[in-house]
C-alpha cells in the first residue's frame, strides 16, 4: 500500500472519534474523506478489534456481528505512537517469501542417503544396548 493511499491511525481516529457508526458507516465515510484510499472492510474492522483490545482506548462496542456499532470517545497518544511504530515494523512482512524446492546435487543426495541410512544402523544399536 503507497502511502499517500494509506489512512494513518492518527487520521482514522479522527475520523471516527465522538460518533456511533457501523463498519459500513465507516467505509462509506472513508470513501467520501479518502477518495483513493486501500483500506478494506477487513482492516477497517481489525483495526477496531484492535482499539478494543487496547487499554489506551476507550471505544464501546453495541450490537452483534453485521449490527455492530462502534463508539470511540478517547486515544492516548502511546497508543497512536504504538500503532504506527507497529506499521513500520511489520512494512516489510509482505515481502514474497522463496517457495522453491532445494537442488541436489545427485553426490549429495547420495551422501544425505549415507548418513540417514548410518543414523538409523546407529539408532538401533543404541536402543539394543540399553
Amino acid at each position: 500500500m503507497s502511502s499517500k493511499n494509506r489512512i494513518t491511525s492518527q487520521q482514522f481516529v479522527d475520523l471516527i472519534i465522538g460518533k456511533e457508526l457501523s463498519t459500513s458507516e465507516i467505509m462509506a465515510l472513508l470513501r467520501e474523506t479518502y477518495p483513493n484510499h486501500t483500506m478494506s472492510r477487513t482492516v477497517v474492522s481489525e483495526r477496531l478489534q484492535s482499539m478494543l483490545r487496547s487499554p489506551f482506548v476507550e471505544i464501546e462496542q453495541s450490537g452483534r456481528k453485521n449490527l455492530t456499532k462502534w463508539h470511540l470517545k478517547k486515544v492516548s497518544e502511546r497508543y497512536l505512537n504504538q500503532s504506527e511504530k507497529n506499521l513500520r515494523s511489520h512494512a516489510n512482512d509482505q515481502a514474497v517469501s522463496d517457495k522453491s524446492l532445494w537442488y541436489f546435487k545427485p553426490e549429495e543426495l547420495r551422501a544425505c542417503r549415507l548418513h540417514k541410512m548410518f543414523d538409523q544402523a546407529l539408532a538401533s544399536v543404541r536402543g539394543a544396548s540399553v
